[in-house]
């Protein structure tokens, strides 16, 4: 089923599209699915389901296909109906599989740069995590003899640009990012004992990991200067990376956000050297 939903999606955006991968989740879902989210199962099972839908769009053979997740069957032909296998991508051999990191040295980004895949690095993290994320890419990559580009790396982050700083950080913490992380990610982190992802120094206590912090450390908020020199440090502290990943949140209030993108792109992107 997901390989005639991402093979439909690449028709549809005619080449356009993007298959975009994460292995992880969050504590209903690995209920759901009855994987042990301090386990590595849903790691390898990603993978395996990866491995089996390129398989599948390669040569669609008829017969069984089974794993210790899965049991299906690809039919034979009927060909006097018309009946087979019969949507694979529109981009050959496929379209570009993009896959997210999280933790240090993250075993996700190791596979990217074996295969060659796109790696992208979660929004929550400090740069001392995100410089582990590109050494998992460069040992991936060794293992199969690749040369990855860091202009291929993604990395998300909430972006927030107002007139003033002062303008700026009011605004996200009087609105929905301080809204989003309080009432979700600052309460389920710890539940998952991943608080320390958020952190600039592993020592420093979980209390001390607030929206205040975060607006401070993590995400990129503040004057059209100020925002041009973090993602400019960002860049620095990391050795460089590709595609700044923007997060999207409700625009609330739309005018602000709206304007805040419209900046991004008007007023900071062109001042930064490396951007394309």
């Amino acid at each position: 089923m997901i390989a005639h939903r991402i093979a439909q999606l690449d028709h549809m955006a005619k080449g356009r599209f993007q298959w975009g991968v994460g292995s992880g989740g969050f504590p209903g879902d690995f209920e759901v699915f009855g994987y042990d989210p301090t386990g590595n199962d849903h790691r390898l099972m990603t993978r395996d389901a990866i491995e089996t839908v390129l398989q599948i769009w390669d040569d669609p053979k008829p017969g069984v296909y089974e794993h210790e997740r899965w049991k299906f069957t690809i039919p034979e032909p009927q060909d006097d109906l018309g009946l087979r296998f019969h949507v694979t991508p529109y981009q050959k051999p496929h379209p570009p599989i993009a896959v997210a990191g999280v933790s240090i040295n993250s075993g996700t980004l190791v596979v990217a740069g074996e295969r060659g895949w796109i790696p992208m690095s979660i929004n929550l993290v400090p740069s001392r995590i995100l410089k582990t994320h590109w050494d998992s890419v460069l040992e991936g990559a060794e293992k199969s003899g690749r040369n990855p580009s860091r202009s291929q790396w993604c990395i998300a982050r909430e972006v927030y640009i107002a007139e003033t700083t002062e303008q700026a950080r009011q605004e996200a913490l009087d609105g929905v990012l301080r809204r989003d992380f309080e009432d979700y990610f600052l309460r389920l982190m710890p539940k998952m004992n991943m608080t320390d992802l958020f952190k600039v120094d592993p020592d420093m206590p979980d209390s001390d990991v607030t929206a205040e912090y975060l607006v401070d450390n993590i995400w990129i908020v503040g004057s059209p200067d100020d925002v041009t020199e973090k993602l400019q440090t960002l860049y620095d502290d990391v050795g460089g990376f590709g595609v700044l990943l923007a997060m999207g949140h409700e625009r609330q209030p739309e005018e602000q956000w709206v304007n805040s993108m419209t900046m991004l792109a008007q007023e900071v992107l062109p001042r930064l050297p490396n951007a394309e």
